[in-house]
């Protein structure tokens, strides 16, 4: 796995990004985010990673570190406002108890995984070439991945809406990592905003095509507007 990173961070990225299409695709696809599998294969892709990046000496590279500005912590708050959707319309176990910490479990883990590869590996990787284009490949890439829920069962109207809201968070994001160099807040927030996903009420409002054309607009437009804001604020 090192020779392939010395050789090509980029296609060591790519690497990355197949194998977790692929096999987390089918693993959720057949069992469920509920289901203890999907933490197995989550948890083994998390282990190769993070033991990867701590064994070679990556982890401020990659933004695993936190932020020695406590004002920078800001960036969290119009984070708040993204993942305050989940809860707009009541909220609601998805699962039985035991089910639902699988759940959680799952969707912390999607956040850690996804922001490793799609904004550390993948950014950096790309970063070297141009900074515009791995910020611009890595939003793009990040949200084009969502289009794996058609795997799992999930609408053509909601895959393709995620797919577009993921784009403008995924800018939210590497615009976070490029201007603080921490991972932290992306990990967090992306962890939190999957968490509460699964205490959000199914309900006529949020099912509606009405609905979540209104919450796609709503999360698109803080998230680009948050991205334009650091891009042009925030040194």
């Amino acid at each position: 796995m090192k020779k392939l990173y010395e050789k090509s961070e980029i296609w060591f990225a790519v690497m990355w990004i197949i194998t977790y299409v692929v096999v987390m695709g089918n693993i959720r696809n057949n069992f469920g985010d509920e289901s203890l599998y999907s933490i197995l294969g989550l948890l083994a892709i998390a282990v190769v990673l993070t033991f990867f990046i701590a064994k070679n000496k990556l982890g401020i590279k990659y933004g695993l570190v936190g932020l020695l500005d406590i004002k920078k912590y800001l960036y969290f708050i119009p984070f708040i406002l993204l993942i305050s959707v989940n809860f707009w319309f009541g909220v609601s176990m998805h699962y039985d108890l035991l089910h639902q910490i699988f759940a959680i479990i799952t969707m912390a883990l999607v956040g850690y995984v996804e922001e490793i590869i799609f904004r550390g590996l993948l950014y950096k990787a790309i970063e070297k070439v141009s900074i515009k284009q791995a910020i611009v490949i890595s939003a793009v890439t990040f949200g084009a991945g969502h289009i794996v829920n058609l795997l799992t069962g999930h609408a053509t109207l909601d895959t393709f809406l995620q797919i577009a809201y993921a784009i403008a968070i995924g800018f939210a994001f590497v615009m976070v990592f490029y201007k603080s160099k921490s991972l932290i807040p992306c990990i967090i927030t992306h962890s939190l905003v999957n968490i509460t996903s699964k205490f959000s009420a199914e309900n006529v409002a949020a099912t509606s095509s009405f609905w979540k054309y209104i919450t796609a607009f709503f999360i698109i437009l803080v998230a680009g507007g948050y991205s334009l804001y650091l891009h042009k604020k925030v040194r």
